[in-house]
C-alpha cells in the first residue's frame, strides 16, 4: 500500500506496519488497498451478536480468520477483534460469538497471535517454499 492510501485517522499501531510495508506475516496478510475487506466488514456486522463494527485489516490465508479494528461511533479504535465469520444468510440458527479473541492493539495482535501462527507454520513449511 502506498503512503497516500494510508488514512491518518487509522490507529498508529496499524499505520506503523503499513508505512514500513510490513504486511506479510504468513499465514497472515494485511490489507493492500484501503477498501479491500469492506465486504468482510459487512459480514461481521451482520453476524456479530454484540452488534459491533470493524475495519478489517488482515486475513489468514489458510482459513476464514480475519482481524479488524473495532469501530465505535465512526471512530476506528486500537482494539483488534479476531473473528471467523460463517458467511451464511441464516443467522437465526447461530448462537455463538464469531469473535475468537481480542487484543489491545495491532502490536499485541502480532506478538500474541500472528507470531505464534507463523511459528506453527515454520514447523512444517521451509522458508524457501514461501517464495515459490
Amino acid at each position: 500500500m502506498n503512503l497516500a492510501q494510508i488514512n491518518p485517522a487509522w490507529p498508529n499501531s496499524l499505520r506503523w506496519f503499513l508505512v514500513q510495508n510490513s504486511v506479510n506475516f504468513c499465514p497472515w496478510f494485511f490489507l493492500s488497498e484501503p477498501n479491500e475487506f469492506e465486504s468482510v466488514a459487512k459480514v461481521f456486522e451482520d453476524e456479530d451478536l454484540k452488534n459491533r463494527k470493524v475495519f478489517v485489516f488482515a486475513s489468514r490465508q489458510d482459513n476464514d480468520d480475519f482481524a479488524g479494528l473495532e469501530v465505535v461511533n465512526g471512530t476506528i479504535l486500537d482494539k483488534v477483534l479476531v473473528f471467523h465469520p460463517t458467511f451464511t444468510t441464516n443467522q437465526s440458527i447461530r448462537d455463538w460469538d464469531i469473535v475468537d479473541s481480542e487484543f489491545s492493539d495491532v502490536f499485541e495482535f502480532i506478538s500474541k497471535r500472528v507470531v505464534e501462527d507463523m511459528r506453527d507454520w515454520a514447523l512444517t513449511e521451509d522458508a524457501s517454499e514461501l517464495t515459490e
